[in-house]
């Protein structure tokens, strides 16, 4: 097994915020709402700070709670990975990475309310990345 030229520090919760809607009313929703925001912030040469901040539900009576939850870790590559490889690993595979830490974290939460658990899907973060 090859160690990767792309790798990455502990990741850190950074935000956790979650309400439970009082004004939910079951018969409104049409599925959990979710949104999705990536930072990304250039260090140096080789390295970047990534941030995903997931928004999960919202206030209105169509959802049964509001979630934000923000993890961050910095990522590193080796030269040989070149600039624009580079780009698309801190803005897909990145996030994908940091989701994997905050899947958990989301399924306790809500698992731990009056609501079943969430289990966020997989996210296809190509279609922000363009």
């Amino acid at each position: 097994m090859n160690r990767s030229k792309f790798q990455f520090s502990n990741p850190e919760l950074e935000k956790i915020e979650f309400l439970v809607n009082q004004d939910f009313n079951e018969e409104k929703c049409d599925g959990i709402e979710m949104q999705s925001n990536i930072e990304v912030k250039i260090l140096d040469s080789h390295e970047a700070r990534v941030q995903l901040t997931l928004n999960i539900g919202n206030a209105t009576d169509s959802q049964p709670f509001n979630i934000c939850i923000k993890m961050g870790a910095n990522f590193m590559w080796e030269e040989a990975i070149g600039e624009e490889r580079a780009k698309q690993l801190l803005n897909i595979n990145a996030p994908a990475v940091l989701l994997s830490y905050i899947r958990p974290m989301v399924s306790s939460m809500t698992n731990s309310s009056k609501y079943p658990a969430l289990n966020i899907p997989f996210i296809d973060f190509t279609k922000s990345a363009n």
